[in-house]
């Protein structure tokens, strides 16, 4: 008798294959791990990298506006002893001399609270409606307590300037005829002290700087051209604070959004990544030509190991394959090493006692396969196995092999799922799925017979639910609800306050209300089944019973001559408790 397992591989080729394989695999993880390593630290990095640009461009503005606000408190501590009356010309002085030492500072201007220009630079023909309607003088008397910074795209109120211009206000007191009264400080400062501060910083092709005011309208942007100012204004608009990386025109950006302290402005900064993500691909060749180097090292070194361990055990090799061909008597004679000599007599002594028990052992193993054979009969659907197999056959016959491995998976899945490693319940969706695989192979087997869809409410996919409850209606849909010119089934499911309900619709026979209430009462064990039921059915609705109480079970519904719906109701509570 001949030995059934042949020695394919050398074993010169066995270390060969296993050493590459290990040394690949160990390789390959590696070269894997370093490089998300590598990954995860680069957005890392990023990510640090953009918040610190965003951190020093507001630290930028906010140092500029401190010095303003510095400008104002000086201004307004040393108004405070004078009189407007007595000392006018010393109080124009002290305006007109902090205007002119700050080049960003366009012009200081002193209102009252009728919109009277007191103090300052020369103003054109304005009426005192129009400072009254300014948003920052109104701004200004409502809130007292802070600066108010505003950029509406106006030139400066002096009369020989015409600098764009930030307009500065807060709500002073000074003295006139020593009453003290109730003022807006105004400071107009130069817009090009914003330009100015966003070019100190390069954010790279694309990058780009907005400040938005309170309501998200836009005061600046760096970029020129505007080519993609729009679109992260949106985004920017959206977020209100923090980071998030987006891609705006087919580019990379890093987007941080971070206050101005002092003012109602938000700064947002989009950063260029995309040349350090061409550094990271740029690595993975790098990896690659590692791994290769590494690989042709390795299988050279192996080839050389394999060869001084394998040919002594080529002599016993042959011998053992003219054994292993029938020659049961051959004896064992080899000569090399200890340990080669001392397995040659130790396989003599085992094909001495295979003599033995050689046919013992044969059908022992033929009593044995039979036995395990009837077992995995009783465990599976014959009848369904057998239709299912004598498709495949069919199919292969007829060269449909993508049907064939169709079917096969669509079989595979259907009993692996129905055996579920032992567990009563199931995710909707596998069950969903055990439905799937079982279609696919009925469809495939009766070609044209009927069409099938479904509809699941989405909330259901992630519950649990007791297996196999679905597949058994399908069966009696395709079997004993379509006629002759086929139909359609539906597979429904919905969620509604503590209950959960499934739908398995065909439009084929309708059942009459007499015939319902048949049913309904085989279900229960009150009366035969009559055509056109199957076993299934009972063990579906007896399991509902078991697992989830009185209340749930089967419900048929239809109409005669047109369609004929089973539910399955299960309630809520029931499940969870389960």
């Amino acid at each position: 008798m001949k030995i059934r397992n042949r020695i394919s591989l050398s074993i010169g080729q066995s270390i060969l294959l296993s050493t590459m394989s290990i040394v690949s695999l160990v390789l390959l993880v590696s070269s894997f791990v370093y490089f998300m390593a590598f990954s995860a630290r680069t957005n890392v990095l990023v990510e640090n990298q953009s918040r610190e640009i965003n951190k020093q461009i507001v630290l930028n503005y906010e140092s500029y506006i401190e010095s303003i606000i510095e400008t104002a408190n000086y201004i307004q501590r040393f108004s405070l002893p004078l009189d407007l009356k007595t000392d006018y010309e010393q109080l124009q002085n002290l305006y007109t001399l902090n205007s002119q030492l700050k080049k960003d500072v366009v012009a200081i201007f002193l209102f009252n609270e009728e919109g009277l220009k007191l103090l300052g630079d020369r103003i054109g023909p304005l009426s005192r409606n129009y400072i009254l309607s300014e948003p920052w003088f109104t701004g200004a008397l409502s809130d007292p307590s802070i600066f108010h910074f505003l950029s509406s795209g106006k030139s400066s109120l002096a009369i020989d300037r015409k600098d764009e211009v930030i307009s500065v206000a807060k709500q002073v007191n000074y003295i006139r005829g020593g009453i003290s009264e109730i003022g807006v400080l105004l400071i107009e400062l130069n817009f090009q002290v914003i330009r100015d501060l966003a070019e100190m910083t390069n954010l790279g092709p694309g990058g780009h700087i907005l400040i938005l005011d309170g309501g998200d309208a836009l005061i600046y942007t760096s970029e020129n051209p505007y080519e993609l100012t729009d679109r992260s204004l949106d985004i920017a608009a959206e977020h209100v604070l923090g980071g998030l990386k987006t891609n705006i025109e087919g580019r990379n950006l890093f987007l941080n959004i971070n206050t101005l302290a002092h003012t109602r402005w938000r700064i947002a900064t989009l950063i260029n990544i995309d040349e350090i993500n061409a550094v990271r691909r740029s690595m993975l060749p790098v990896f690659l030509l590692i791994f290769a180097i590494t690989m042709v090292t390795t299988t050279l070194v192996s080839i050389i190991l394999s060869l001084r361990i394998s040919l002594p055990v080529k002599q016993l090799q042959r011998i053992m394959l003219k054994i292993e061909q029938g020659a049961i008597d051959t004896e064992v004679s080899v000569k090399g090493q200890k340990e080669i000599v001392m397995l040659g007599h130790s396989f003599n002594s085992m094909i001495e006692k295979i003599r033995v028990l050689m046919d013992r052992v044969v059908n022992e193993q033929r009593e044995k396969r039979k036995t395990e054979l009837r077992a995995l009969q009783n465990q599976i659907n014959p009848h369904f196995l057998y239709n299912s197999l004598d498709s495949i056959v069919w199919l292969a016959e007829h060269e449909r092999s993508e049907d064939v491995v169709t079917t096969v998976i669509a079989l595979a899945r259907f009993f692996r799922i129905s055996i579920s490693k032992g567990a009563t319940f199931i995710p909707v969706s596998d069950e969903i799925d055990h439905v799937k695989n079982y279609l696919t192979i009925q469809s495939i087997r009766y070609v044209d017979k009927f069409t099938y869809s479904f509809d699941i409410d989405e909330r259901l996919m992630s519950m649990n639910v007791m297996k196999l409850i679905l597949q058994p209606l399908v069966e009696n849909a395709i079997h004993h609800g379509l006629d002759e010119d086929g139909g359609v089934i539906e597979i429904r499911g919905r969620l509604e306050p503590g209950w959960m309900f499934f739908d398995v619709r065909n439009n084929g026979y309708g059942l009459t209300e007499k015939r319902i209430e048949e049913i309904q009462n085989y279900l229960e064990g009150m009366g035969e089944a009559g055509p056109g039921i199957g076993v299934g059915l009972r063990n579906v609705q007896q399991r509902l019973k078991l697992y989830y109480g009185e209340n749930a079970g089967l419900r048929f519904s239809g109409h005669s001559d047109e369609d004929t719906i089973v539910t399955v109701i299960i309630p809520l509570a029931k499940d969870s408790a389960s």
